[in-house]
């Protein structure tokens, strides 16, 4: 995850726990940072094929698809099941979804974003996709309103939403855990070190406007409504010289108040496979099958 590694100086996340296995009154989600297109490694992508396989999750949302397009995405998403899939772009740091259900009204988002976002619709649920800027606060703010503006247009903000990815941004929730780890501090002296670094705001302080964005408008942290304690999300083991006060949490999955309804638990996975395959663990929230 080249933008995170920025982000402080590199490191941040962990998990316990994986969910069981899908069953016909549940419909799940998991979002996954791969970190470089599986760092182009036919094992690692090999590995994450056979995990996807057993979580057998309804829809992956992706981050950094680096080196894929739309085929090859499709063909790849085919192994674990899901014969949908959708691409954003296929340069740079693209975002994507794979579904075992027809995907449709695929908007792609370009303008104002820094890698980009995807919003599909699927099963009766609107996705977005989101992977935001990993250098400045004020910049993620940009593409927070621009998701907004996008949901509002289509009027989607109050229906069965999720917003989801590496939004490289902090939740209030883990406002406390930052706090008692001096984060901030050390956020500041990198920014101090480098000026491409703009990731406390204006006042030098830890910026929670963005995730407080979407909360503004209904939605809300799905992790914090199932976990009182932090977690973190960035890194995992594939960097052990990282220390604890360096984890945060930035991956998130934001559900409207009908998804709120619907959701049964959220888990970070942490496993012997997520431990190491990418540098960011994968979040996986179940919800209750809607009644056709």
């Amino acid at each position: 995850m080249k933008g995170l590694w920025f982000f402080l100086w590199g490191g941040f996340l962990f998990l316990n726990t994986s969910f069981c296995q899908n069953t016909a009154n549940e419909f799940s989600v998991i979002s996954y940072n791969v970190w470089n297109g599986f760092e182009s490694q036919v094992a690692r992508r090999d590995t994450f094929v056979q995990w996807a396989i057993r979580q057998d999750v309804d829809v992956i949302a992706f981050q950094e698809l680096n080196g894929y397009t739309q085929d090859s995405l499709e063909k790849l998403a085919r192994k674990w099941g899901h014969p949908y899939a959708a691409i954003a772009k296929e340069n740079g740091y693209p975002v994507g979804i794979s579904s075992k259900h027809p995907i449709t009204n695929i908007h792609r988002l370009m303008e104002g974003m820094h890698h980009g976002g995807l919003y599909a619709e699927i099963n009766g649920i609107n996705f977005f996709v989101a992977h935001f800027s990993p250098l400045s606060s004020s910049k993620r703010l940009v593409e927070a309103k621009a998701v907004i503006a996008l949901l509002e247009q289509k009027n989607k903000l109050r229906e069965r939403t999720i917003i989801l990815g590496d939004f490289n941004a902090f939740s209030a929730h883990d406002s406390l855990f930052y706090k008692s780890t001096g984060l901030r501090e050390r956020m500041y002296l990198k920014q101090k070190e480098n000026p491409k670094l703009r990731n406390l705001n204006h006042s030098n302080k830890i910026d929670y406007q963005v995730i407080d964005s979407f909360l503004e408008k209904g939605f809300f942290d799905s992790f914090s409504l199932y976990h009182k304690e932090f977690d973190s999300s960035f890194p995992t083991k594939v960097f052990p010289s990282v220390s604890p006060d360096d984890y945060v949490k930035i991956d998130h999955m934001l559900l409207s108040k009908k998804m709120k309804r619907a959701s049964v638990d959220v888990v970070l996975i942490k496993d012997s496979v997520t431990d190491t395959l990418s540098d960011h663990y994968p979040l996986k929230t179940i919800f209750k099958r809607k009644k056709q």
